[in-house]
């Protein structure tokens, strides 16, 4: 089998050159010795140690991301959002010449979570999901190497690298746009906790909105409910069934928005004519449906660039700026929302 050394003699560069050729550095390289290169590495079938490379480097050119869930055997990439996500974030640390390693881990699990990534021998790790700030602090206290951690908040003096959205606004706006359309029986559709400071920040948002319209507020008003297309199904059909008393509904993810359209029209209640509603996300697939979803949009790509370069300035000791960033987002006007009569 031919080494980097054998390719080298061949093609009578050194082995540096080699290497810079296989991992796309071409900057100083002519055209024809890269195809030079190129051609042997197809001829003798080439291919580049890994773990050795990763001993003489100290870096394995490997990601870890994360994907913490309540079960951990559960495909949470059905998720339109999170599979978005992923994608941008592999492509981006695909074309940085870093290779992406991916995990499910329970929530019971993220005890161990430290201990499974220094096992893997990672440059580094983003978790894509919402991390409450004592399992960030554990984290931050057991792992060696740099993680970002996505849509998850922190206290200003903590060390960790965040990128999220600015939800609270996110759920202003979505509100305000239901009652400048004459709604005054908004219900808030979420996984609602005040432990979980995304949904937090949305109601917040959602309240300061009703406050402001001088609309009371009841606890009723709340549809606690998972954000998954079958519960918005499920939410859809009861809320056609007129077991909550709204005129429009404010839901915490486009998905669940989705089903609550096509629920709700299998019982007879049509979206918008009956019932209005605000999606959260911005996903592509809300401009597919029949009405387009009038949504909360948050820019995924630039969520994915953000949080792939916090990331990569870690790593490579870059000065950071920002180690908290928080990205703004905007109301899509659609096709779900109709001026209540």
């Amino acid at each position: 089998m031919a080494t980097l050394k054998d390719i080298a003699a061949e093609a009578g560069v050194s082995e540096m050159t080699v290497s810079n050729v296989i991992n796309g550095k071409h900057k100083r390289v002519s055209e024809k010795t890269i195809q030079k290169i190129n051609d042997l590495v197809k001829k003798y079938n080439y291919v580049p140690n890994f773990n050795a490379r990763s001993l003489t480097s100290k870096s394995s050119k490997l990601i870890a991301i994360i994907l913490s869930c309540k079960d951990s055997l559960c495909n949470y990439f059905t998720d339109p959002y999170l599979s978005e996500l992923f994608g941008e974030i592999e492509t981006l640390i695909r074309r940085n010449g870093y290779f992406t390693i991916i995990r499910s881990v329970s929530d019971q699990d993220m005890d161990n979570i430290s201990y499974i990534l220094k096992n893997w021998n990672i440059d580094g790790a983003i978790f894509l999901t919402y991390q409450e700030e004592p399992v960030i602090n554990h984290i931050l206290n057991t792992s060696p190497f740099p993680t970002v951690f996505i849509d998850s908040y922190v206290e200003p003096s903590s060390q960790a690298l965040t990128v999220g959205i600015n939800d609270y606004k996110g759920g202003y706006i979505a509100t305000k746009y239901l009652i400048q359309n004459g709604h005054r029986k908004i219900a808030f559709a979420g996984p609602y906790s005040e432990t979980n400071k995304i949904i937090a920040h949305r109601f917040n948002g959602y309240l300061t909105a009703l406050q402001e319209a001088q609309i009371p507020f009841t606890d009723d008003m709340i549809i606690k409910t998972d954000t998954f297309y079958e519960d918005g199904l499920n939410l859809g059909r009861r809320i056609a069934n007129h077991e909550f008393n709204c005129t429009a509904v404010f839901a915490t993810a486009d998905i669940l928005a989705i089903g609550i359209i096509n629920g709700a029209k299998c019982n007879g209640c049509f979206v918008p004519n009956n019932l209005s509603l605000v999606g959260f996300d911005g996903l592509h697939i809300g401009e597919l449906i029949t009405p387009m979803l009038t949504t909360i949009s948050q820019n995924v790509k630039q969520k994915a660039e953000a949080s792939v370069r916090l990331l990569l300035d870690s790593i490579e000791s870059k000065n950071i700026e920002d180690p908290n960033i928080t990205l703004d987002v905007e109301l899509v006007p659609r096709q779900s929302c109709n001026q209540y009569q």
